[in-house]
């Protein structure tokens, strides 16, 4: 079994490990409770990962709704069964300004959720989100403890945190973020701030209760073109200026004046114009860095940008792992090792995990050939 948190922490530290990491990432493949382990088709693939793989747990932490203390806002929720292997979940929360609603579909057949209605569709929704009640309080990491002390050294922590974007952009339909943005600049600005005092209070927090693990913020992509359309927004550097570098700025600063952590920063559809932007910050880890049939030498764009100092995650995009053959997958794998360059700082990662049953046998042929490709590299 791979030594994997030492390894990685060794890896963050600049050490070289003598191999190539590779990763699911999002996968546990531990976790007996995960939709994966539930379905016989990921059998193998989870056993190869429990050999061959880096793996890490991640752990997203109980923050209350809207980031008041659990118990200060009453959320109903309702189940109705829709058919036999889907159920609609609807969310209710009373406010002093009326009603906030939220329907979901779920399936057996996925790890993903479909949102039938967004928390936010009017102007008079965001309001009613203004008007809720806050009590800070300390997030609970008792569950991430006992996980950590169980997985010991053969998986590695991720901590999962929102920043301002990526709690917003969860509370709209797909593009709304944007259209809302430009239509009412002033509301959601008052909506930015006030997630941002908030997540100050649960970073800080956080920050002090944990030492050597990934604390990864995500977000930054739903203000990111596409999502922003830059027809529309042809100030969009300003946009992510103001909405993810000012309030992740602030966030990443409370992080390091905790404990000794590492900061990663996800983020889809990378913008190689705003990424100097990002860096600035002083981050640890940026992922995920995607090569494409396509786009063939993303890694080698970020790798010059960011310099050998900075962790990359990356590798090939999902959607080539689920239609492309295996030699194409382990061709895009070895690539992307290789337009790492001479840093050792680097973890082979898809850009995504498959989240519907069965497993085809193309893509687990295809998850065992970028494996098995990172496996043959050694430093």
């Amino acid at each position: 079994m791979i030594n994997t948190r030492q390894e990685i922490l060794a890896l963050l530290r600049g050490q070289s490990i003598g191999r190539v990491p590779v990763s699911l990432y999002k996968i546990d493949p531990y976790d007996e409770n995960s939709f994966w382990t539930g379905h016989t088709s990921f059998h193998r693939l989870l056993e190869k990962m429990r050999n061959d793989c880096h793996n890490f747990f991640f752990f997203r932490p109980a923050t209350g709704f809207f980031f008041s203390a659990p118990g200060s806002i009453e959320v109903i929720e309702e189940r109705k069964q829709d058919t036999r292997i889907s159920e609609v979940v609807t969310l209710t929360v009373e406010t002093e300004k009326g009603i906030l609603t939220r329907s979901a579909r779920t399936t057996k057949l996925s790890s993903e959720q479909w949102v039938l209605k967004p928390w936010i569709t009017s102007t008079h929704d965001i309001e009613k989100f203004l008007s809720l009640p806050y009590i800070p309080y300390t997030p609970d990491l008792s569950g991430f403890q006992e996980k950590q002390a169980l997985y010991g050294n053969k998986s590695m922590p991720v901590i999962s945190l929102p920043d301002p974007a990526g709690v917003a952009g969860t509370l709209f339909a797909p593009g709304d973020l944007a259209k809302f943005l430009l239509d009412n600049e002033k509301l959601v600005t008052q909506l930015f701030e006030i997630f941002t005092e908030r997540l100050e209070n649960i970073y800080r927090a956080i920050s002090l209760q944990v030492h050597n693990v990934i604390i990864r913020i995500r977000g930054a992509e739903y203000l990111t073109p596409p999502a922003l359309p830059i027809e529309y927004f042809r100030n969009y550097r300003d946009v992510f200026i103001n909405y993810v570098i000012k309030p992740d700025t602030k966030l990443i600063n409370i992080l390091r004046s905790g404990n000794l952590n590492y900061i990663c920063f996800h983020w889809h559809d990378i913008r190689e114009d705003l990424l100097p932007y990002v860096l600035r910050m002083g981050i640890d880890i940026l992922e995920p860095a995607i090569n494409t049939v396509e786009f063939p030498m993303t890694v080698a764009r970020v790798r010059k940008i960011v310099g050998p100092d900075i962790t990359l995650m990356g590798g090939p995009a999902l959607e080539e792992i689920e239609f492309r053959s295996s030699y194409e997958i382990a061709q895009i794998s070895r690539d992307s090792i290789v337009q790492n360059g001479r840093s050792t700082k680097f973890i082979l990662i898809p850009s995504g995990v498959p989240s519907s049953i069965p497993l085809s046998s193309q893509t687990e042929e295809n998850l065992f050939a970028m494996i098995d490709t990172a496996k043959r590299f050694t430093f």
